[in-house]
């Protein structure tokens, strides 16, 4: 029967019309959540949303610490992950993403070889790709037509903002920070250095992650920023980004998976950092130390 004793057609099948509480909840939940292997952070901002733009703003070397750190986390989950940077090259991009395993600056692993093959086992089974240099951005598009990722970062986007969006959507020339990462099902990160466009990618419903030094460098006060929510923490440079994650938080673990970088102790790692000159999260109280106190009495 085509239509109702009263004239009117049928109605749609009542699949296609959902009701407001699941309409909401579709507007409404950002979906799944991906780890940025920074407990703090994710603490601030429950990770970053899979098929979401998530803004990060911070000096230059601190900014690759985080981001590197992220794609090395959420490529150890199992994840396919993409690292880009028109203004670092392919090495530079590598050894950050090395050190960002540990936790470390961008160019630790320059002075030291005591982790080379701890980190070379698992960066060999990882789904990274890198791509640094001029023509990273051309040649980050080709690499995603032949195989998506789940996580995209573009560490240096504001300085070549007009080349990667006509490398990633070459149909309209830009890149809309919405659309794209829907679209394509892939998280997308932005390395951004001054505050520029802030509050209108906020109103545009994109979070954005700051981290800002303090003028001696010893505390770094991370925010986190969305059109409906802000937050802030002040912390040491090292502190709370070392410690694995909570377990069982949604956001962090991927269902089947388990992260490569996890059997690493926190001592090791704290031993490691304080080797390089970094603030250590512990201490560990050793025999010369007291002799000196000592001495000093």
């Amino acid at each position: 029967m085509a239509g109702t004793d009263d004239g009117r057609g049928q109605g749609p099948p009542e699949e296609a019309r959902p009701s407001l509480v699941e309409l909401r909840r579709r507007v409404l939940d950002e979906g799944p959540r991906i780890g940025t292997g920074w407990p703090v952070l994710d603490a601030l901002s429950g990770g970053l949303g899979a098929a979401r733009t998530t803004l990060v703003r911070a000096p230059a070397e601190l900014r690759l610490q985080v981001v590197s750190r992220t794609v090395a986390w959420a490529a150890g989950e199992g994840y396919p992950v993409m690292l880009a940077s028109r203004s670092r090259t392919t090495p530079e991009l590598w050894l950050a993403v090395a050190a960002g395993a540990l936790g470390l600056p961008p160019t630790a692993l320059l002075g030291t070889t005591a982790h080379d093959d701890w980190v070379d086992a698992r960066l060999r089974v990882l789904d990274v790709r890198v791509h640094g240099g001029d023509d990273a951005p051309q040649e980050t598009a080709a690499s995603l037509a032949v195989r998506p990722a789940s996580l995209l970062v573009l560490d240096d986007y504001e300085s070549w903002t007009g080349d990667w969006a006509t490398a990633l959507d070459p149909r309209f020339e830009r890149l809309d920070l919405e659309q794209w990462p829907r679209s394509t099902g892939c998280a997308l990160v932005l390395g951004m250095t001054d505050m520029s466009g802030f509050s209108e990618m906020v109103q545009l419903g994109v979070r954005t992650l700051r981290l800002a030094p303090s003028d001696d460098g010893t505390r770094v006060q991370l925010s986190s920023h969305s059109s409906t929510r802000k937050d802030k923490r002040t912390v040491l440079l090292r502190d709370g980004f070392l410690e694995p994650p909570p377990p069982g938080a949604a956001y962090v673990r991927r269902p089947d998976a388990a992260n490569l970088w996890e059997d690493r102790s926190e001592l090791d790692i704290s031993a490691f950092a304080a080797a390089l000159g970094s603030e250590p999260v512990s201490v560990v109280w050793e025999a010369e130390d007291e002799d000196r106190q000592a001495g000093t009495t």
